[in-house]
């Protein structure tokens, strides 16, 4: 449609160089553009944000819009005297890229120049900086407490009190060995009864053999 390409429009705004330029929001901005040479019609174009191509309008030599819709965004009015496009009340998140101007002349494309605007940058927040200090550990000292006894109270003798606490350990040791000797005691007596009343036959007293040849006594009874 307009008669070049699309890269070649992307190749002029990556590697132009040209330097950005900080706006205001809502201020006016005036482009220049001029090729260097001139030719029936000029196109003018922008690359928002370096990625999205955005055609603006075309011009007659003249400085007359030949096509494309301006609406409020733009005035051409200078397009007569300057070669330039004005852009009204610049909006950061929608008019920072890059704008320039290509125009054609005995089949040959001639560039304008690059013109790149960029918005202000937002205001960094400030961060308090919220100083602590650390306070220093007390030292603290304990004394030695001494308990209190009553002044009638009658202190014991130490042995009395060793030997108590000896008995407190001995009584409960004799208690509990003479408890498992009655125990061992009752056991034995009661497996002994088991055995005799499962086996009688090994516990009858048996007869005595009498030797052979030999004959009792008349006064001997026998058994």
């Amino acid at each position: 449609m307009f008669g070049f390409s699309t890269g070649l429009l992307l190749l002029l705004f990556l590697f132009d160089g040209a330097c950005s330029e900080e706006l205001p929001e809502g201020k006016d901005k005036d482009i220049p553009c001029n090729p260097s040479s001139s030719g029936n019609t000029v196109w003018w174009f922008r690359l928002i944000n370096n990625t999205q191509l955005e055609f603006i309008a075309s011009f007659y030599s003249s400085g007359e819009k030949k096509f494309g819709d301006l609406g409020s965004k733009f005035d051409y009015q200078r397009m007569k005297s300057s070669k330039s496009l004005t852009l009204k009340s610049f909006k950061k998140e929608t008019d920072s890229g890059s704008y320039s101007c290509a125009t054609i002349n005995n089949n040959q494309l001639y560039f304008g120049s690059v013109t790149s605007l960029q918005g202000t940058p937002d205001p960094k927040p400030e961060t308090k900086v919220v100083t602590t200090t650390r306070a220093t550990p007390e030292h603290f000292t304990t004394k030695s407490t001494v308990p209190c006894e009553p002044k009638n109270q009658v202190r014991k003798p130490v042995s009395a009190v060793t030997l108590g606490c000896e008995l407190v350990i001995l009584i409960p040791l004799a208690a509990g060995s003479g408890l498992l000797l009655v125990l061992l005691i009752i056991t034995i007596l009661y497996c002994n009864h088991i055995r005799t009343r499962r086996c009688p036959h090994h516990y009858k007293r048996h007869p005595r053999n009498k030797p052979a040849g030999h004959r009792p006594l008349p006064h001997q009874a026998e058994f």
